[in-house]
């Protein structure tokens, strides 16, 4: 976020793409930091990948858990597969 002039009254512009960027960032960083442990808990590689603007964990066998922000800024995984479980 920066100023876009400096009187009172001027307006705060926001750099959406710097954010998404950032926030995009942390989550891969979250995820590789917990994909060892949880492939070692499965007993499968796990990788982190992305999906058009998604990030996800995937196996050999494609997309096995997508990865989100809830509205407290914690990561969020949700299983894909019925047979998933977390």
């Amino acid at each position: 976020m920066r100023p876009s002039g400096t009187e009172p009254g001027d307006f705060v512009e926001y750099d959406m793409d710097l954010y998404e960027a950032q926030r995009r960032n942390r989550m891969r960083a979250a995820l590789e930091a917990s994909r060892v442990e949880m492939s070692r808990e499965l007993g499968i590689e796990l990788r982190v990948a992305s999906e058009g603007n998604n990030l996800v964990l995937a196996d050999a066998e494609g997309i096995r858990y997508r990865a989100s922000l809830n509205h407290e800024g914690r990561l969020v995984l949700t299983a894909t597969r019925g047979a998933s479980l977390l």
